[in-house]
């Protein structure tokens, strides 16, 4: 395959090929979306950890893309699928379209912080910037839709409508366009795109200046006008009605100053807008708010992309749903290349392993677990029926089925013996007994430690992939990615490209232990959010092994009572100060997405617990299963006590490094030349 490796390109690659784009989004990701017009009248704030699909979302309702859908949905199933959906949300009504006006509000307005002016006019400057930047991509975006070109921008008016909403706008007028305001006609597209492009030259002039600006001369904005002015204008084409309305998306609020985002999150709160208004944002942008799980009072209504992606149509998880949305994505981005070579499966079906050889490390694995448990009933006759049991059901069964069946039978009769009370007689214990005490989630532990015990490969399958998402598409195509180059590798020896379960298991580990070593150097405090993480995967390695397996199908988290999460963020609370290290590493962890929390509290024991999983990534470095469920509870306490411990342990351990190559460098220096 010649081509580049579809699962690399990223929005910025995409953003060039927008046919590329609409072929290769995922309609299920519309589906986080409300089907009501609450969507439209309020801000919406979409948040997710980097490269989870918040930039795509907004993407697709850009005119380009809408465009692209509505002039291809006739001929193409995947652009009529979109067409659909975009209908069921309320972007595309009757003959009345809504388009996207996207506005990027990257690292560049950071820099009114160190030149621009301080305290009110260094606001009111941001919000000049922001609405000569807003007004300029809504021209651009209104043209783009009615398929026109700059040359024809005159031909598009912008009048205030009647009544209140009106008002708002004609004062928006007299304050952003005071040179080109008409009252009775309103403004022109060209005129309207000069003027905002040259109040955007003149600001970045005085930031760019080399002499010192006296920055209480200079003119800015209450507030930000664009908003009350697209709530109140209508959009004319040669003096009729346009029938396109105008949403505002707000991509990387992010990258934008702590007390810049709060300015634009208190403009777009006003509800007397009307206009639909957008955000999307990480979640470091709101660590602590992440880790409290608390939203401003909920004044907007919050979409976490991370939590959406797996949830079902009637509520609760839906890995499925996960499985279906990522792999939709997948597919269409191998389509192409995969076709170009001749190969007709989808990228998912080339994951689908077939029923896997008889090779000597499964026939080894039978004879292991069998002989395990005939050990155990041998010791305890009361197993003796079990065991027999065992025998004629894998007599018909494929060797990792038999071996998975005979693992189960040993857990389940060393459980049940730890739970028996000794007795001086052995009575046969029922075959019916093994009925209550199996389950899915025991046979799951059994399949991991039969894949442990004989290194057997575990990390394979479409479902697999989609579950180390870690519901993060961009995580999804990192790792797909490198699938992809194996299948590549596959059809340039000729050997097709359907990859083994040995295979994927083996690039899956090797991708696991490389977030693991990028963790120091990817978030803030990497090393300390190492240290946490590291602690919570080697007690969860420890308790899912457990030779009863008691917390099957294993454990992959940790879990701290809701109230003691609370006490984290109280600074009356004794222990605020104590436990400072923890709760700032807990938040990088939760805003990264390498700690998923889940998203209401979980009941056991009588109390409520916030529970805490690992990234599903990392999981595979510690041979842990992919499923949710299992924790451990710790208290608060012990937890920042295990973090200390470890960050104190790591320090120690490079200083003796350190030790270590500067007493052999000592010794290197002291030894004779003989050369």
């Amino acid at each position: 395959m010649g081509s580049p490796n579809p699962f690399r390109l990223r929005y910025t690659e995409q953003q060039r090929d927008i046919a590329a784009f609409v072929r290769t989004f995922g309609v299920d990701m519309l589906d986080v979306l409300p089907s009501d017009q609450s969507i439209w009248d309020r801000l919406v704030v979409i948040r997710s950890a980097s490269g989870a699909g918040k930039t795509s979302t907004l993407r697709v309702f850009t005119p380009d893309s809408l465009l692209q859908i509505l002039q291809t949905a006739s001929r193409d199933e995947g652009a009529r699928v979109l067409k659909s959906a975009l209908e069921r949300i309320g972007a595309l009504v009757y003959a009345r379209r809504r388009f996207g006006v996207l506005v990027s509000v990257g690292n560049d307005y950071r820099s009114l912080i160190d030149l621009g002016p301080h305290g009110v006019g260094q606001q009111k400057v941001f919000f000049k910037l922001l609405d000569a930047r807003v007004l300029a991509r809504l021209v651009e975006a209104a043209l783009t839709m009615l398929s026109l070109k700059s040359a024809d921008a005159e031909r598009v008016k912008l009048r205030p409508l009647t009544g209140a909403a009106g008002d708002a706008a004609r004062e928006a007028f007299r304050q952003l366009l005071p040179d080109v305001f008409e009252p009775a006609v309103g403004v022109d597209a060209a005129s309207l795109l000069a003027e905002v492009r040259s109040q955007e030259r003149g600001v970045l002039r005085l930031l760019d200046s080399l002499i010192p600006v006296n920055w209480e001369l200079e003119s800015g904005h209450a507030r930000l006008y664009s908003l009350p002015f697209l709530s109140g204008i209508e959009i004319f084409l040669d003096d009729e009605p346009a029938q396109i309305d105008p949403v505002l998306l707000f991509d990387d609020v992010h990258d934008l100053a702590p007390s810049q985002r709060d300015a634009l999150y208190e403009q777009l709160l006003d509800r007397s807008v009307h206009v639909g208004r957008w955000i999307a944002e990480r979640k470091s942008a709101a660590p602590e708010e992440e880790l409290r799980g608390s939203t401003h009072g909920r004044e907007f209504l919050l979409i976490r992309l991370e939590d959406e992606l797996m949830t079902g149509s009637r509520g609760g998880a839906s890995p499925q749903r996960l499985e279906r949305t990522l792999g939709s994505i997948a597919n269409s981005r191998a389509a192409v290349p995969l076709s170009a070579v001749a190969v007709n499966e989808s990228f998912t079906q080339l994951l689908t392993e077939p029923a896997p050889p008889v090779e000597p490390a499964l026939l080894e694995a039978v004879r292991a677990t069998m002989q395990e448990a005939e050990g155990i009933a041998i010791k305890h006759p009361r197993y003796i029926g079990w065991v027999e049991d065992a025998r004629e059901s894998t007599a018909v069964l494929e060797p990792l089925e038999a071996a998975t069946l005979w693992r189960e039978r040993t857990l389940l009769m060393r459980r049940d013996l730890s739970r028996s009370q000794p007795t001086l007689f052995e009575i046969e214990v029922p075959v019916e007994r093994v009925e209550q005490l199996s389950s899915s989630a025991t046979k799951t532990a059994a399949r991991l430690f039969v894949a442990k015990e004989n290194k057997l490969p575990y990390y394979f399958g479409p479902g697999v992939l989609a579950e180390l998402s870690s519901r993060n598409v961009e995580q999804y195509l990192t790792v797909a990615g490198d699938l992809f180059e194996l299948m590549t590798s596959a059809v340039v020896l000729r050997r097709g490209a359907q990859l083994s379960a040995s295979e994927q298991d083996e690039r899956i580990r090797r991708a696991s232990r490389q977030l693991w070593d990028a963790i120091p150097r990817r978030v803030p405090n990497g090393p300390e959010v190492l240290a946490l993480l590291r602690v919570i995967a080697e007690r969860s390695h420890d308790e899912t092994f457990r030779v009863t397996a008691p917390y099957a199908p294993g454990v992959t988290g940790t879990a701290i009572v809701l109230s003691e999460r609370d006490a984290l963020f109280n600074e009356s609370d004794s222990r605020y100060h104590h436990h400072e290290r923890l709760r700032r590493t807990l938040a990088t962890a939760v805003s990264h997405n390498l700690l998923e929390m889940s998203p209401e509290p979980v009941q056991v024991k009588g109390r409520q617990w916030i529970v805490l999983y690992l990234n599903r990534l990392l999981c595979p470095d510690y041979q842990l299963p992919l499923q949710r469920g299992g924790f451990r509870e710790l208290p608060v306490s012990r937890l920042a006590d295990l973090l200390e411990s470890r960050i104190r342990s790591s320090v120690q351990a490079r200083a003796r490094a350190r030790s270590s190559e500067s007493d052999l460098f000592r010794h290197s220096e002291s030894e004779p030349d003989n050369g």
